[in-house]
């Protein structure tokens, strides 16, 4: 009789413990899911911002051209008189 007492009370402290692991378990998973939307929205977040950079560099390099050129012009100007 102890035996099976002993047995009853190890499968009952199985199947709690089991319990807690499957509970443990979708916790996980819901945070896995909430991190995974989370970093979905950072990489978005992230690639708006590099186009945002890539079209602020091409506004800045063509400014330079321009600044350039105008230097160039004021440059003959100059060098004509």
């Amino acid at each position: 009789m102890e035996n099976l007492e002993q047995l009853e009370s190890h499968i009952t402290a199985f199947l709690e413990k089991f319990d807690r692991i499957k509970a443990e378990n979708v916790r996980f998973r819901v945070d896995i899911s909430v991190a995974t939307a989370e970093k979905s929205k950072l990489e978005e977040e992230n690639r708006k911002l590099r186009d945002s950079l890539a079209g602020e560099e091409s506004k800045r390099n063509e400014a330079v051209k321009r600044i350039d050129a105008l230097l160039r012009k004021v440059q003959e100007h100059d060098s004509v008189e």
